[in-house]
């Protein structure tokens, strides 16, 4: 089992506009598309830059992750640098860099046995919400059960006529959790998240709100902010031992 907090996700899918499609062939059956693992950290923080150009929750995030204030503006060359950091770490500790259809979509788990605690925030009372209280009801939920953990997934948006990359990663992982035993875990960190996540098969196991009192729902700073709302989801094959309790 997990024996620490477990890094927060950035911000899966949040700007995906409609749910994904199977790319087709003309005979109208699934066209297998490989999910591969690599090492190119560059090539996939350039997809996950493209797909969360215009995300708040996710410049939100990476500003709290390395303690930069707030309200100090911040480029988005510099956001994107801060995701490559997460993303090196993730490579450098074991985690699992892949992507689908030629890096049309990246995604960045931590395996069974494997996962990779992240250093607390300089802010009490952020580390509650995302790992803290987070880690304690995934504990809840799984309990003896172990999980591939998703910190990002994210889709080249600059190319909508490139199908199927998402599903294909999710597909992969999925059949890998279920052959294991174990189960999948994520954050969706707005509500069209996690719409896309239900698609793919995923519950909302826990519902909680972040950046309340520092920032609006546009990421805007505001000290009476109502922040963004961010859900616990799981994937699993089987009954969970903790979610009767939920």
């Amino acid at each position: 089992m997990i024996n620490g907090p477990i890094s927060p996700p950035a911000s899966p899918l949040e700007n995906m506009k409609t749910k994904p499609v199977v790319k087709l062939n003309p005979g109208h059956c699934r066209t297998v598309v490989p999910v591969n693992r690599t090492s190119d950290i560059e090539r996939a923080t350039l997809t996950l830059a493209k797909a969360f150009v215009d995300s708040k929750a996710n410049d939100y995030l990476m500003k709290k992750f390395v303690n930069i204030p707030i309200d100090e503006p911040v480029s988005k060359m510099r956001i994107n640098a801060v995701l490559h950091y997460f993303n090196t770490l993730y490579s450098d500790k074991g985690g699992e860099i892949v992507e689908a259809n030629d890096f049309d979509a990246v995604a960045v788990w931590s395996a069974p046995g494997r996962h990779i605690d992240q250093d607390y925030t300089n802010d009490p009372a952020f580390n509650k919400i995302f790992f803290d209280d987070l880690h304690d009801k995934r504990e809840a939920i799984l309990q003896d059960i172990d999980c591939y953990y998703l910190f990002i997934i994210g889709k080249d948006l600059t190319q909508p006529e490139v199908r199927g990359s998402v599903r294909a990663i999710f597909e992969h992982y999925k059949q890998k959790a279920d052959a294991e035993g174990v189960a999948l875990v994520l954050e969706a960190i707005s509500e069209h998240a996690k719409s896309v996540y239900e698609y793919f098969g995923f519950k909302n196991y826990y519902t909680f709100t972040y950046g309340v009192g520092e920032v609006d729902s546009n990421g805007n700073p505001d000290p009476n902010g109502e922040g963004f709302v961010g859900y616990l989801m799981l994937y699993y094959k089987g009954d969970l031992p903790g979610a009767t309790d939920m």
